[in-house]
């Protein structure tokens, strides 16, 4: 997936030199529609894209209106498409493909299934996120934790004082002894 910077630079590279303003020009006037769209509103187009608008230049360059640029361009990229359809008819029956599937086109490119699924993941992470920092849950889960720490540290507290009372009770049932062999001795 390609957003507009991206497609200049493109261009540059394959000697199509125009701007940014051009771009959104052509992008708009030949109908050239985005495969994607994030949530700055930043644009994504895949190479079919730019295939239509190499060949929007070219045919302005030779002196097309844009609506002939925008049929041709349009037209040109359905032809291919029914090309496509073709070899995928008379491929299917050799590689047993279901007839309902062989005639969807693909459209999009491995990166552009990629670049969707991470933006389409980022959304998901990022209501999740929203979610929890609006909601009750996250002061339930703050307060439980508080609870958790208070509880801890109250069990600390019962467990040195279990330890202080066995010791206090050898100390007790020590000094009965002693008390017992005193008498014992005394009264004896």
């Amino acid at each position: 997936m390609f957003t507009k910077e991206d497609i200049l630079k493109k261009l540059n590279s394959d000697n199509y030199y125009i701007d940014l303003n051009a771009l959104d020009t052509f992008i708009k006037e030949w109908q050239i529609d985005a495969i994607y769209e994030n949530m700055e509103g930043v644009e994504f187009f895949d190479e079919t894209s730019i295939v239509k608008i190499k060949k929007g230049i070219s045919l302005k360059s030779q002196g097309y209106n844009k609506e002939q640029i925008s049929y041709r361009i349009h037209k040109a990229m359905k032809d291919v498409e029914k090309d496509e359809q073709s070899n995928q008819v008379a491929v299917a029956p050799e590689q047993n493909v279901v007839p309902e599937v062989r005639n969807v086109p693909l459209n999009m490119t491995s990166q552009a299934i990629d670049m969707l699924a991470s933006a389409v993941s980022a959304k998901i992470a990022e209501d999740i996120k929203s979610h929890i920092s609006n909601s009750e849950f996250a002061e339930s889960l703050m307060e439980a934790g508080s609870y958790k720490k208070d509880n801890e540290m109250l069990s600390q507290k019962v467990d040195e004082l279990l330890n202080d009372n066995r010791k206090l009770a050898k100390r007790i049932e020590q000094l009965e002894n002693d008390r017992r062999s005193f008498w014992k001795k005394l009264f004896g």
